[in-house]
C-alpha cells in the first residue's frame, strides 16, 4: 500500500513540474501575432490549458519509460 501512496506522489509531482515547463516554454512564443482577438485573458487562458495538456502528456510520456524499465527490470531478477 505505501508503494501505491509513493507512486502517487511522484506522479503528481512530475506532472506539476512538466506543466510548469511547459507554461515556461510557451512564454515564449509571441501569441498576440497568432491570435488577434482583444481579449488577453482569454490568450492566458488558451495558453494555460496548451502547457495543461502538453506538460500532462510529457509528464505520462516520462512516467511510462519509468514504470516499464521498472517492469524491465523485475523480468531479469
Amino acid at each position: 500500500m505505501t508503494n501505491i501512496g509513493v507512486n502517487a506522489i511522484i506522479t503528481l509531482v512530475s506532472h506539476i513540474i512538466f506543466i510548469w515547463i511547459s507554461f515556461n516554454v510557451l512564454q515564449v512564443v509571441d501569441w498576440k501575432k497568432l491570435y488577434n482577438k482583444t481579449n488577453p485573458k482569454m490568450l492566458q487562458l488558451l495558453v494555460a490549458f496548451i502547457a495543461i495538456a502538453l506538460g500532462y502528456t510529457v509528464s505520462s510520456f516520462f512516467m511510462s519509460i519509468f514504470s516499464l524499465s521498472q517492469n524491465i527490470a523485475l523480468l531479469f531478477k
